[in-house]
């Protein structure tokens, strides 16, 4: 399990790891919630410095007053935004490969913060189960990163990194790791964002933590293991981490050595024709990948970064996916732009489907680095075929680009990715059990205005994955139905009401092409669909997370 500690000075991202997190803060700061599943805390002195509990125990009377404070003071974040991708990242139990299926129970539109509590030995109520005893080491690339150099600004600085390991060997309480992993290595030191940053690996032949600590520039080793961050963390071949301080976050992402990492912030979509047939255009998502100018990692001094980064190692991808989404939550309780049309012909529950759909393809696009004005408009909106969910699709005004088909009236949502053989299990039966009620949804690329199909996801063991359903929508006036010839020259035709219809092909089944025809059968439009994978993807590019 891991936990989070936090200073005044700054709020902190959340662990890209699983399990409970713990939040101590300074007593001139605000409190809030924890960062996992626990509960948080403060201490104080009576000077008003940072103080660690008492050992000694606490009375009846301290307790009930130190409870009521925590319940009685609950203030809503002002940012929605934030919180979105803060809850995001707190509810995240890995990477996207991982657990994506990594941007990704409920998502809030505003988390809640509430002061913690300072008395007795409470503490020993919140703090890691584990103490501090870390992960099993269970992959060959994770052993690698662990024995991977320093690296960071800070990294030449032999002196410090020395002090640095010293420190936090000794004091190891502050730390919060266990004696019973002996060997403490500074996997990455640096002060380029403005604050200085360390990451203190903690091991032992088969288990490891991580440690991750943010303090003012110039700060001293033992300020930085006093200083707020996160705690026993498990170590993924590509570790991701993020955290804050006065108002300075970063996001880092830490490859083992010799493992090269790109970035492409941006994307388009392009037009392209399949195999130069005269089978339609479907959009393709073009990004500009920009190798890394630091060796196996990437930093990122942004509040809400975009794109997607990738990791090669030995000639080989084997992590790639978007910077920010790390998990398959959504939340789409956030304003809409300006103008946004979202009307709906059927009910205040297709109506506010309508409004998911778009407030989905907002967060989705940006995670993405793709455009995201002009606003998406509602391409479709109704009841889906066969099972009468409402269900909404969103996308270009132009029909090119990005497309979400979010199913059902929920604004919590989780995200399909893959089919449900290929879905990457990143679920407890906790996290299930809260996802219940949730809304669905799906992304495809759209290539024209007359033609869009996607997806259609469901439920399997608590995750969320793509069907055999192809939901295929069509606005031109005169059609009737609509047609699918797959690889093997086999059709399957359905009729369109409302301006869908649903059609059956398993995920990767493709490529394929779509037929949107009138009552004469005379094709009215058409459009090539690469369908070639059943692997999880965003927007029809693959999500990779490769380390067996």
């Amino acid at each position: 399990m891991s936990e989070r500690t936090e200073r005044s000075e700054g709020r902190g991202g959340m662990p890209s790891g699983h399990g409970m997190s713990e939040r101590t803060e300074r007593s001139e700061g605000r409190g809030g919630m924890p960062s996992g599943h626990g509960m948080s805390e403060r201490t104080e002195r009576s000077d008003g410095r940072e103080g660690m509990p008492s050992r000694h125990g606490m009375s009846l009377e301290e307790l009930r007053a130190g409870l009521a404070r925590l319940a009685g003071t609950v203030v809503a974040d002002a940012d929605p935004y934030t919180s979105v991708l803060r809850h995001a990242r707190r509810r995240r139990r890995s990477r996207w490969g991982a657990g994506v299926g990594a941007f990704l129970a409920a998502l809030l539109a505003a988390a809640v913060a509430g002061p913690a509590i300072g008395v007795g030995d409470l503490r020993t109520w919140f703090r890691d189960p584990e103490g501090g005893t870390g992960y099993a080491i269970t992959n060959d690339w994770a052993r690698r990163l662990l024995d991977s150099p320093t690296r960071g600004s800070l990294a030449g600085d032999r002196s410090l990194v020395g002090e640095l390991t010293r420190v936090f060997d000794a004091d190891r309480d502050e730390a919060g790791m266990s004696a019973s992993l002996p060997t403490v290595r500074i996997l990455f030191a640096d002060d380029s964002t403005g604050v200085r940053v360390v990451v203190v690996a903690y091991r032992s032949d088969r288990a490891a933590g991580l440690v991750a600590k943010t303090a003012p520039i110039g700060s001293r080793p033992l300020e930085l293991v006093r200083a707020g961050g996160l705690v026993n963390l498990p170590v993924a071949p590509f570790t991701v981490l993020d955290d804050s301080l006065d108002g300075v976050r970063w996001h880092l992402g830490l490859a083992p050595a010799g493992c090269a990492v790109s970035t492409a912030p941006t994307a388009t979509v392009a037009h392209e024709a399949r195999d130069r047939q005269p089978v339609g255009e479907t959009g393709r998502i073009r990004r500009g990948w920009q190798p890394a100018l630091t060796p196996g990692y990437v930093l990122l001094n942004e509040e809400h970064p975009r794109g997607w980064w990738r990791v090669e190692c030995d000639g080989t991808i084997r992590e790639q996916g978007p910077v920010a989404l790390r998990d398959g939550e959504l939340s789409s309780k956030l304003p809409l732009p300006d103008g946004t049309a979202t009307e709906a012909p059927d009910s205040d529950e297709v109506r506010r489907t309508g409004q998911a759909a778009i407030r989905d393809h907002l967060l989705l696009a940006a995670a993405a680095g793709l455009p995201t004005s002009p606003a998406p408009v509602r391409r479709w909106s109704g009841r889906l075929p066969g099972d009468g969910r409402p269900a909404s699709i969103s996308g270009s005004a132009s029909g090119v680009g990005p497309v979400v088909l979010h199913v059902g009236a929920s604004h919590d949502t989780l995200l399909a990715t893959a089919s449900a053989a290929n879905a990457r299990p990143d679920d407890t039966g906790t996290r299930g059990a809260s996802r219940a009620g949730w809304a669905l949804a799906a992304t495809a690329v759209g290539g024209s205005n007359d033609l869009t199909a996607v997806r259609v996801p469901a439920w399997s063991d608590g995750q969320a994955v793509l069907t055999d359903r192809l939901l295929v929508v069509s606005q031109a006036a005169d059609a009737v139905r609509v047609k699918l010839i797959g690889p093997d020259g086999a059709s399957t035709v359905a009729p369109l009401a409302n301006g869908s219809a649903i059609l059956t092909s398993p995920p990767g089944a493709g490529p394929f092409t779509l037929l949107v025809l009138d009552r004469d059968n005379v094709v009215i439009a058409l459009r090539g669909v690469s369908d070639g994978s059943a692997g999880p993807q965003l927007f029809e590019e693959p999500l990779i997370s490769d380390w067996g």
